[in-house]
């Protein structure tokens, strides 16, 4: 029946066609009337209303209803039952309120209650958080409470009694997450250590003077760390057959490989033991002392004892050198038979001056030409000047100890030598018999111990050394709250859990490393669990990052790491909140490298097998994974290491679809994952903590030369000019033929730059940071580097940090985009080493750790560091190690396993550019990782050399290395961590920095001569002292053999570095750790002002040098013609341009060198230019600055312009004259209104 009724329904009919409105009805007042009502309409409204009703009967009072409703008492009880809480004095309404910040501990304020109005709160919120009540659950709803941590008051909003909500979607490694998407920065309250293990709660109380109390459950193993220096004795020994030499070392005093060889043809045989002929002498290599470095003369370099030994015969009637240490004019240590009597020889002395030769008392245990066992020690005295030398003899001593004036003082380079003394052999003897040398020394070590902690008043040392000793645990405890309160008033509560780290689903848990080598994926048996604790409750120690700065946990893997073939395939991570980041890396095991990082790679594999890893979280979700953009696995066998193909005219690689170049990773290079993209700083934040600098040239740097570099990994070994100029730069990897269209499209109003010759150098790099990528930067910084960041800022975070919404004017791209992964991609560069499987600072904990670069661009390095503390780079001028180009092929085995496969991908970074500043990401971003970063490219630059101004030549202060080293350690300062296992402390950088200018101070600063005392005489060849004698009048000097000059772009750097410590707090902190630190800085930035205002004021025409970036000031014809009385030479620019006469030169930007003329240097006169600003910004407000700086800028203006006149055009437009090499921070620092 139904399927019949079914089929007689026919087809749905079509809609109908609208009617037309019909027309409006009557009122209700106009029905009335036509019903016969004759008034108004307000009189018909009145007659609608009835007569009132009569009044009700009352309803039961309140009362009555209550106990309707049960209530048993009298109405006296009732209405006392109503009484709450009395309740304290209300809180005023909080009006205009910007910004709330947490308190350090002991800190002063109040905690308030904020009334917010309906909707949005009318403040701009840094961080927030939303918890939406699902209609569908009845049962749910909000709960909100706030508790005071480590990390400051902590705000929990989160839903109760509902279910579970679903965890996040998977994340794409290559694009985080959705910038809208929320993140919690909160940090963390709660302190995680595992049964078994001794483990910090990483308290920092930022130098608070407040009185502390503490808290804790009765039974909870609650520790305080005592460090205690103990000295423990090490000896090295060398035995000496007559065969076998060069002879190796056993004991632990001097590195395992230290050999000690024959110098001289005169070694025979004699008893098994070897004899030494006149003029044959044993010799050893650099024995690498590491003894405490102090910025005292007079005590640097002194061990607590030390104690040398031969054992052996010397002949009747020979007095030699027995054992001798000598470096030249620094330290000497030696010891002998001595002709007066019965008696033994001592030297023992510092410098060159204060060297004594102490005697002993005479005894008959020395017999000469019988076999003994002669010994010398020095013992210091640690409260006074000099110490004591003693002697011993078969083991006995020999006579009575004797003082001595002077300090031992033992170098690195020192080497140990029998039969003479710094390699002469003029009181050498002949038949000297040698059975066996050594020495031996008290080692410093540090002993940890720990003392129980107690309840009630704590220091604050004592509070931040608190650890927990769940050594007698075994298995996961409860949860337990230790607490400390701050004066009385605040209280911190920290959780702390024997156990596991709890990590929620969706959140980043355990990395699985995939290996490809087979062309699938084979995943490694050890998975790592990010969840074991490296470090907590991490704090920035200045004080604007502390209060905006969550803090962060640091973990490590819970088990070993995968290895493949000698290779360590490692992850380290942070934790706040929600957000994760992991740094994945990699180096050698101790099969391939036992002292890593340190050691000769030579032989070594250095490149990792085809990989990806992946990342899950708790309940095996995969968050993300990381690869190549194109699917493949990173180092995958389908491409070489090194790029090969066509060239154009220029040597540029004609990069198309089919055959691209992508970087492969070597061991130290890294990669970054994250959670989310990273939470931002607001711009007024970062115009008062980053140096940010005026744009008045919007057409600087676009020129095809304005910014070169190179990768010889994709064309040969020159620079080449446009290369890795972020203003053209593709975003994504691009080809010769899209860049080209890129420029004809470009959205860049003035066009210079865009046209084929700008554009095609940057064909094989990119912007957008994916693994390894390097964005442009050369990985040989020896030539140079890329312009773009051999500043002190690199220039798209410089660019950034002045305006947070700017946008690239060749496509439109966020600047902020560009920013954030040019600084991801320093992790690629290959300087993120580990030691002892960690990527801690390297000179963590010892500011002045004797190790040192090798095979770096300028040479082999220090030659006297055993291989066990260099740090080899492997390195050098290209022609030293490169045998071929494109495709590239290197020397084997130096450079490369193979030909193809350079060690490091060619990188190498040395002192003079050293100008990497990943740092800056943490006073952008609120994340510690950047600074991370930071740290490992500081010590590549005091790997080459540990210092700034603290060197023979007077003259640092107008080298770039140093700058480059100052701005470092100013940017290691500011982002300091106490309690972070991967940031150095500001006791660290400071105890360094101080040690380095009160050491200059005392040689050359308050020396005589010195820059105090300038000598008034410069006619010998001393370069220092011709350097003295300039900077009175000129401000930083170099000097050479042929003249005394300045090298303009050089002393830039150093004005740009000394503002940026300036505006960031380093120099005030320097100034306050120090007296004679704080008169070298100051005067440093003295010097400056000579020379700004000496060349803006009446100073310009000083001809250029033999380069147009070289400034002269005395030539050595002036010099001699003088009489090298200083008093007849020169003593302004306009004096020395005067001398120049007819060769000054023509104007302010111009110089002739014979009959023609040339620009000055762009890059050092946009220095000079700004260099008033910057003095100004520092504080320096002379009349001759602020006459400078109006002179500056009305060159500054003329240049503007003259080249805005040249119109937008490609060739011959704005900036192809004027302004090519300008770079944001060397323009006028930016003062926001």
């Amino acid at each position: 029946m139904q399927q019949w009724l079914d089929s007689i329904v026919g087809p749905p009919g079509r809609d109908g066609i609208d009617g037309n409105d019909g027309q409006d009805g009557a009122s209700a007042y106009e029905v009335a009337q036509a019903a016969g009502f004759s008034g108004s309409e307000a009189e018909w409204l009145a007659s609608l209303e009835g007569a009132d009703g009569q009044q009700g009967a009352d309803g039961d009072d309140a009362y009555q209803v209550a106990v309707r409703n049960g209530f048993q008492g009298t109405e006296a009880e009732w209405l006392e039952s109503l009484e709450g809480t009395g309740g304290g004095g209300g809180f005023a309404a909080i009006v205009n309120l910007d910004e709330y910040e947490g308190q350090i501990a002991g800190g002063t304020g109040i905690n308030l209650i904020v009334p917010v109005a309906e909707g949005d709160p009318p403040i701009e919120l840094t961080e927030s958080a939303q918890v939406t009540i699902p209609s569908s659950d009845p049962n749910s709803g909000i709960a909100i409470w706030a508790k005071s941590t480590t990390s400051g008051i902590a705000i929990v909003l989160g839903l109760v009694k509902t279910s579970v909500t679903d965890p996040e979607e998977p994340v794409d490694p290559e694009e985080p997450v959705d910038p809208e998407e929320p993140v919690d920065l909160s940090g963390s309250g709660t302190v995680y250590g595992a049964p078994g293990t001794v483990f910090p709660l990483g308290i920092y109380l930022a130098g608070s003077n407040s009185s502390f109390t503490l808290s804790y459950p009765a039974g909870f193993p609650l520790k305080v760390t005592r460090q205690t220096d103990t000295l423990v004795p090490v000896q090295s020994q060398w035995a000496t057959p007559a065969a076998g030499y060069p002879y190796s070392v056993t004991g632990g005093a001097v590195s395992p490989s230290t050999k000690l060889k024959v110098v001289g043809t005169g070694a025979s045989a004699t008893g098994g033991n070897l004899r030494l002929a006149k003029g044959t002498f044993l010799q050893s290599d650099p024995l690498g002392f590491d003894f405490p470095q102090t910025g005292d003369e007079a005590t640097t370099q002194t061990p607590s004892s030390f104690r040398l030994s031969y054992k052996g015969v010397i002949p009747s009637g020979s007095i030699p050198p027995i054992c001798s240490l000598y470096d030249y004019s620094v330290g000497r240590f030696e010891f002998g038979p001595h002709w007066d009597g019965n008696t033994m020889f001592a030297f023992c002395g510092r410098g060159t001056a204060n060297e004594t030769k102490i005697i002993s008392d005479a005894g008959s245990a020395r017999v000469l030409g019988t076999n003994q066992l002669y010994e010398v020690e020095y013992t210091d005295n640690p409260s006074g000047a000099g110490g004591t030398i003693t002697f011993y003899i078969d083991g006995v001593q020999f006579g009575s100890p004797k003082p001595t004036p002077t300090k031992l003082r033992l170098t690195p380079v020192m080497m140990l030598e029998v039969n003479a003394s710094a390699s002469n052999t003029n009181d050498a003897i002949g038949n000297l018999v040698v059975e066996q040398v050594g020495l031996s020394f008290g080692q410093t070590q540090v002993g940890t111990s720990y003392e129980d902690a107690s309840n009630g008043a704590i220091s604050a040392a004592d509070l931040e050394a608190l650890v927990v000793d769940a050594r007698g645990f075994e298995t996961e405890q409860a949860p337990v709250t230790v607490s400390y309160t701050a004066d009385g008033t605040q209280t911190y509560d920290i959780e702390v859990v024997v156990g596991e780290m709890a990590v929620p689903a969706g959140s980043a848990y355990k990395v699985v490393l995939e290996d490809w080598s087979t062309g699938t994926a084979v995943p490694q048996s050890e998975e790592l669990v990010m969840t074991r604790p490296a470090a907590q409750n991490c704090r920035f120690e200045d004080a604007t990052l502390y209060n905006s700065q969550a803090s962060w946990t640091e973990v490590l893997p819970q088990g070993p790491v995968p290895n493949i073939n000698g290779i360590n395939y490692y992850c380290e991570g942070i934790r706040i909140g929600n957000y994760v980041q992991l740094q994945f890396g990699y180096d050698w095991d101790d099969t391939q490298m036992p002292n890593n990082p340190f050691g000769d790679p030579t032989t070594k594999e250095s490149y990792m097998v085809p990989h990806k890893w992946a990342i899950y979280d708790v309940e095996g979700t995969l968050l993300g994974r990381i690869e190549q953009p194109d699917g493949e696995p990173l180092n995958t066998t389908a491409t070489e290491p090194c790029w090969s193909g066509q060239l154009d005219g220029r040597g540029v690689a004609i990069i198309t679809e089919d055959n691209k170049f992508y970087p492969k990773g070597t061991v130290r290079s890294g990669i970054i994952w994250r959670s989310h993209q990273p939470v931002a700083y607001e711009q007024t934040q970062i115009w008062d903590t980053v140096p940010t600098y005026d744009l008045a040239v919007p057409f600087a740097s676009q020129t095809g030369y304005s910014v070169n570099g190179g990768d010889m990994r994709i064309f040969g070994e020159a620079q080449i000019n446009g290369f890795a100029n972020y203003r053209w730069m593709p975003w994504e990897s691009s080809t010769y033929d899209g860049v080209i269209q890129a420029g004809l499209n470009t959205l860049n109003p003035y066009k210079v730059g865009s046209n084929e010759t700008g554009q095609v150098p940057n064909a094989a790099v990119w912007l957008k940071y994916t693994p390894f990528n390097q964005q442009g930067r050369s990985p040989i910084t020896g030539p140079g580097g890329t312009r773009d960041d051999r500043q002190m800022m690199a220039e798209p975070v410089a660019r950034y940090a002045r305006d947070v919404s700017s946008t690239r004017p060749h496509d439109n791209r966020s600047i902020k985009q560009i920013a954030l992964d040019y600084l991801t991609g320093y992790v690629s560069d290959p300087y993120q080493c580990f030691e002892a499987g960690r990527l801690t600072p390297l000179f963590k904990g010892a500011p002045q750790r004797s190790i040192t670069m090798r095979n770096h661009y300028y040479g082999a390095g220090e030659a006297s560091t055993p291989a066990e503390k260099a740090y080899y780079i492997q390195g050098g001028r290209t022609y030293e190690w490169a045998t071929g180009y494109n495709p590239l092929t290197v020397t084997v085995p130096y450079a490369g396993s193979s030909a193809n496969k350079p060690i490091f991908g060619t990188n190498q970074i040395d002192d003079d550019h050293a100008h990497q500043f990943p740092h800056w990401g943490s006073l952008l971003w609120q994340t510690p990782e950047f600074a991370m970063l930071g740290a490992k490219f500081f010590d590549q630059s005091r790997l080459y050399r540990n210092a700034i101004l603290n060197s023979d030549n007077a003259s640092m202060f107008a080298e770039r290395g140093a700058a480059w080293k100052f701005n470092h350690a100013a940017m290691a300062w500011k982002t300091a961590s106490s309690n972070s296992s991967r940031l150095y402390s500001r006791k660290e950088v400071l105890d360094w920095i101080v040690f380095d200018f009160e050491a200059f101070h005392d040689l050359h600063y308050a020396s005589t001569p010195g820059f105090m005392n300038p000598p008034a005489s410069i006619s010998g060849a001393d370069t220092n002292q011709r350097v003295m004698a300039a900077t009175q009048y000129f401000g930083p000097c170099l000097a050479d053999g042929n003249s005394v000059y300045q090298h303009e772009f050089y002393i830039g750097y150093w004005l740009s570095a000394l503002q940026v410590g300036e505006k960031i707090g380093f120099n005030n902190a320097v100034r306050a750790a120090s007296p004679k630190a704080q008169a070298v800085l100051d005067w440093l930035i003295s010097i400056h002002e000579k020379r700004i205002t000496g060349r803006l004021n009446g100073g310009m025409l000083v001809n250029a040098g033999a380069e147009n970036y070289l400034c002269p000031i005395w030539t050595n014809a002036q010099i001699t013609a003088a009489g090298g009385n200083v008093a007849n030479l020169p003593h302004s620019f306009a004096a020395v341009a005067t001398a120049q006469g007819a060769n000054a030169a023509p104007t302010w930007d111009t110089f002739k060198s014979g009959s023609n003329v040339y620009d000055k240097d762009g890059q050092a006169m946009d220095q000079l230019l700004a260099g008033p600003s910057l003095l100004l910004d520092m504080g320096r407000n002379s009349q001759a600055v602020i006459d400078a700086e109006a002179v500056a800028r009305g060159y500054l203006q003329e240049k503007i312009d003259s080249e805005t006149a040249r119109g937008t055009g490609v060739t011959g437009g704005a900036g192809s004259a004027w302004f090519k090499y300008l770079q944001t921070t060397n323009n006028a620092p930016y003062q926001p209104e």
